[in-house]
């Protein structure tokens, strides 16, 4: 099997090449930076649609993970520009060249990013797929907008699409300095979710190579089953979110945020939990 891995470089996107290839598959990943080779690593513009097609050419399935990572990098029309244009560009070279599944980062983000000036507003926890969409900025934007251009090629030319929906991805480093203090009590509705990188790897993996039928696409999020703070759930939501309602019970750590999609969809289950 050869997927195509664009964000190599990046920390999600080195741990999925890793990942791929120990299970056996021909990867070539893709990022904008070095020199390529071709037998690997290939350096390509993901907003040139041209040089799309000669990376694309013969992949089984496409993992893709490259974007502008988050707001303020750049300006807010670049990156708005530059990850929907990347986005976008991924799937018209996929339905071209008959590449029929496509797997793409998504991004918490199109609820609510953490510290925001503007307040989240959350109409229920645990955090589902069905939440009504509430960005904030041009990344949560570009996230959105580019599972609303997933929705469109699933629907209507047959393609199978997963938009995974991270939280805060984690490195082994960052890992070692789970669990994090309670938060600030001024603290503008901080986001207590997180992923470890082997974890989101894995389901990156399991999303391109699950059974899936045609024209589908399917959004899920991807998260550790416990909350990255040194506190129980219950205090957490109390002191950050006390109006928002709770549809379920969630004991001790337990991350107000559902994995039902991933689980069902394509087997996801998280092997990490900072709280044990």
């Amino acid at each position: 099997m050869r997927i195509i891995v664009t964000g190599s470089k990046g920390k999600l996107g080195s741990a999925v090449v890793a990942y791929a290839r120990a299970q056996g598959a021909d990867v070539l990943g893709v990022d904008v930076v070095g020199a390529g080779d071709r037998r690997g690593y290939m350096c390509a513009d993901l907003t040139n649609l041209g040089q799309l097609y000669d990376v694309l050419r013969g992949a089984d399935a496409i993992i893709h993970l490259a974007a502008v990572p988050r707001a303020g990098e750049f300006t807010a029309a670049r990156t708005l520009v530059s990850n929907v244009s990347s986005a976008y560009n991924i799937l018209l070279a996929a339905h071209h060249l008959g590449i029929g599944r496509v797997v793409a980062a998504s991004s918490i983000q199109v609820l609510h990013r953490a510290g925001h000036h503007i307040r989240a507003h959350f109409r229920y926890f645990p955090l589902d797929e069905d939440h009504p969409a509430d960005p904030k900025d041009e990344y949560g934007l570009s996230k959105l907008m580019a599972e609303q251009a997933a929705q469109m090629f699933a629907r209507h030319y047959g393609m199978t699409i997963v938009s995974l929906r991270y939280v805060w991805v984690c490195s082994a480093e960052e890992w070692a300095t789970l669990p994090h203090p309670p938060p600030h009590a001024a603290a503008v509705d901080p986001l207590p979710f997180y992923v470890h990188v082997e974890d989101a790897a894995r389901a990156a993996w399991l999303a391109a190579t699950a059974a899936l039928p045609p024209a589908t696409h399917v959004v899920a999020f991807i998260a550790a089953p416990d909350i990255r703070f040194d506190m129980t759930t219950a205090e957490f939501l109390q002191r950050f979110y006390p109006h928002v309602p709770r549809r379920s019970v969630l004991h001790d750590h337990d991350a107000p945020i559902s994995l039902i999609r991933a689980r069902q969809a394509f087997g996801f289950v998280p092997h990490y939990a900072c709280h044990g």
